[in-house]
């Protein structure tokens, strides 16, 4: 998680109680073939069965699928023993569209793209983002306020769009307008048929099987691609260099050969942080407004810790970390609903995992929602608890426990950008925003590469 400390959290007055929102009822029992593939199209959540949420090692005869929930053995896959396990599916599912970017990498092409990265990650470099991000929420503040107070807003929506707003302005800034919208409505086009594309990377099926939704894919990525592609020509004919995550993508040189990026591996690597690096944060910020606007009392909560730090001020840099509360609500959301719901690795040679047998080909899967909520990790783990994230408790916790960004060496190198993000936009909001779900809407969540709400989220917004 940030490496952001908290200061004490402790409020005089007793916190809301705890609630339990919407979550997956799994099977008692492994489905048939024809069962696992409608539910997996549907949702994959709807296909981990219950015993993933209560033991440490899941698998079932004639069947090349390890769960794996325990946090030594997730260590084991992700650091330990990462050389026997590799990203295959991860790899087939986005190069596609990500090419052979540092999501999509491995060995030292992947070392080197992620050490060019790195040094825009430093936390000196994100506290001077603080006034961007409160600026693209005042932003959207303003646009809420152009409807009446208790209107109807698509959350899900907005949360992507503001998101996107900021990577923009920070990480990787561009002068053209039109590559925002041109990636926002690829990536919703690219994903309508993420369904059929993950049960086919899952199930190794043959590149020539015919697949729903493959030419819209297709549009979609030679749509982002041109995008961006079109910014970078843009960048190129700018009369100044500017010191950002595009420019020093540019600038850099493979180490080995002291070759520069080529232009696909250029996009490949802008394509991935465009994506990756608001997506997430989207989602975070998504169900967390839902989970306050079913929690009044949480809102109400985090809106008087906000103006004690702020005195009413725009959140700044120096607020962060005394936002305690606001921290904890945002972490128990991300457990509760982790914005990338499952990852996997393949077993790329015979090996063991503690003590059990792994044959090559096997795919061992890390289900990140049912490890959030293991019964033997989490006591009542469907309810919503920020107290859980109190210093104290989380400080006991595994590393491997608890991963809404990963873990290990390829753990993600924006988590702590994310999370200053997700405080400072999340404590903006709640300064003259309240929030309220909508009767009858209970929203499914769905894995797709990140999770989302089905049906979206609406929420009604009243501004102060």
């Amino acid at each position: 998680m940030s490496s952001i400390a908290l200061a004490a959290t402790h409020s005089p007055t007793p916190l809301p109680a705890p609630f339990t929102p919407p979550h997956i009822a799994p099977p008692a029992r492994p489905l048939n073939r024809l069962a696992f593939i409608a539910k997996f199209v549907r949702n994959p959540l709807l296909v981990v069965p219950q015993a993933v949420y209560e033991q440490d090692v899941v698998r079932f005869p004639g069947r090349p699928v390890v769960w794996v929930t325990e946090p030594g053995l997730i260590k084991a896959v992700l650091l330990d023993q990462r050389e026997q396990f590799r990203k295959l599916v991860q790899i087939r599912l986005l190069s596609p569209l990500l090419g052979k970017g540092i999501l999509t990498s491995e060995g030292s092409e992947w070392k080197w793209q992620r050490q060019t990265s790195a040094p825009m990650f430093r936390h000196h470099e994100l506290t001077t983002f603080v006034p961007t991000f409160v600026r693209a929420t005042r932003d959207l503040l303003a646009r809420w306020r152009q409807a009446p107070s208790g209107t109807t807003h698509d959350i899900e929506h907005d949360m992507t769009r503001v998101t996107f707003d900021v990577i923009s302005a920070t990480l990787l800034p561009s002068a053209d307008a039109t590559v925002g919208a041109a990636i926002e409505r690829s990536a919703r086009l690219f994903q309508k048929a993420g369904a059929w594309s993950q049960l086919y990377a899952v199930a190794n099926a043959p590149p020539w099987l015919p697949q729903p939704g493959r030419r819209s894919q297709r549009q979609a990525v030679h749509m982002l691609r041109s995008s961006v592609a079109a910014m970078l020509h843009e960048r190129r004919g700018a009369a100044h260099a500017r010191d950002d995550l595009m420019h020093r993508l540019m600038q850099a040189h493979d180490p080995e050969t002291g070759a520069p990026m080529t232009e696909e591996q250029l996009i490949d690597n802008l394509l991935t942080f465009y994506l990756a690096g608001h997506e997430t944060t989207a989602k975070a910020l998504t169900w967390t407004l839902y989970l306050l606007a079913r929690s009044p009392a949480w809102a109400g909560v985090l809106k008087d810790e906000i103006a004690r730090v702020t005195g009413g001020a725009d959140v700044a840099a120096e607020h962060i970390d005394k936002l305690g509360l606001t921290q904890q609500v945002i972490k128990e959301s991300m457990r509760i609903y982790p914005p990338v719901p499952m990852m996997s690795r393949q077993a790329v040679a015979d090996t063991a995992l503690g003590g059990h047998a792994i044959t090559a080909g096997t795919s061992v899967v890390l289900p990140i929602y049912a490890l959030h909520r293991h019964a033997a990790r989490w006591p009542n783990p469907h309810l919503f608890d920020p107290e859980r994230f109190a210093p104290e408790q989380e400080a006991k916790m595994s590393r491997y426990q608890y991963m809404p960004f990963g873990a290990g060496p390829r753990i993600c190198i924006g988590m702590a950008f994310a999370m200053i993000e997700a405080t400072a936009m999340l404590a903006s909001m709640l300064q003259c925003a309240r929030f309220a779900t909508i009767a009858g809407h209970e929203p499914e969540p769905v894995a797709r590469v990140t999770l989302a709400p089905r049906g979206g989220m609406p929420l009604r917004v009243w501004l102060e």
